[in-house]
């Protein structure tokens, strides 16, 4: 692409005026949708691209201290509070994606993220359950209808353990599929309203179903029985913490399917970027 034909026009103005909402749609194709939905780059890039403008920064031919101011103002959130080391990563790993693909379309010469040191990952443990894994974990679990309904609720809707426990029938109306939680109400994928079916006529069906509708006495009756499954299915054990971060790394959660409060996104903004910063914050595309 020539510096000179239209679209690259805008890109240029677009970065040297700090417009992200401009920006974002240029560059469509070349964010890495599949891990990161593109609300989520703006969500991630706007502090930086505002940050920007107020300071009269140029981001495309950014000052000689650009590593240290962007290192400063990527390591803070819109509120001022400290961001997380993989939001931090993210957010670097995003501006490079997008320098990468300047210097594709021949608007760059030089990198301007090259020699930047980045924060250390923050996940430094086993990587998450791999979704080939989860699967046949749910396949070792079909036999167990009361567990496989809470390993589909975890992956489905990022449930955590005490709303497994604490959710009571009437707290579910099938008639719309909605599920009542305590940050929010969350229409029921269809996956789940199925996994939730065998319990339901178990519990005397839509008209006479009552109290809690997962049956283990506490945490770790729930826990062992998922230890049992991992073990039949050849899994490594993974605990519903790290079975609902699979969740956010993988489904495209709104805060009402995730049961997060619809008043704060940014508490499923963290919480994904979290998740997703074992996606190695883009497989560490370091420039």
């Amino acid at each position: 692409m020539h510096p000179s034909d239209e679209r690259s026009q805008k890109i240029i103005r677009a970065l040297q005026t700090a417009d992200l909402d401009a920006l974002i749609p240029l560059i469509s194709g070349r964010w890495p949708a599949a891990t990161v939905p593109t609300p989520q780059v703006h969500s991630l890039l706007r502090h930086l691209f505002a940050q920007a403008r107020q300071d009269g920064l140029n981001l495309l031919h950014p000052p000689a201290d650009f590593h240290a101011w962007l290192l400063q103002h990527a390591s803070t959130n819109v509120n001022a509070a400290p961001a997380r080391p993989n939001t931090v990563r993210l957010r670097l790993s995003l501006l490079s994606t997008l320098y990468s693909a300047l210097q594709d379309q021949g608007l760059l010469l030089i990198h301007p993220l090259r020699g930047l040191q980045r924060p250390p990952n923050e996940r430094s443990g086993a990587p998450l359950l791999p979704r080939a894994d989860l699967e046949r974990l749910h396949r070792q679990a079909a036999s167990d209808t009361t567990l496989l309904a809470a390993l589909i609720l975890i992956d489905q809707h990022a449930y955590r353990v005490r709303e497994l426990l604490s959710l009571h029938w009437e707290d579910f109306d099938p008639a719309t599929g909605s599920a009542l939680r305590p940050h929010a109400v969350t229409r029921l994928s269809d996956t789940a309203l199925q996994a939730l079916r065998p319990l339901l006529a178990a519990a005397g069906g839509t008209l006479y179903a009552a109290g809690r509708v997962f049956p283990y006495a506490g945490d770790r009756e729930l826990r062992a029985a998922l230890f049992r499954a991992c073990k039949a299915a050849n899994v490594p054990y993974t605990p519903p913490g790290e079975l609902r971060r699979v969740s956010l790394r993988d489904h495209p959660h709104t805060p009402q399917s995730a049961g997060f409060s619809a008043a704060d996104p940014r508490r499923l903004e963290q919480a994904t970027t979290l998740a997703q910063g074992l996606a190695a914050a883009l497989q560490n595309d370091e420039p």
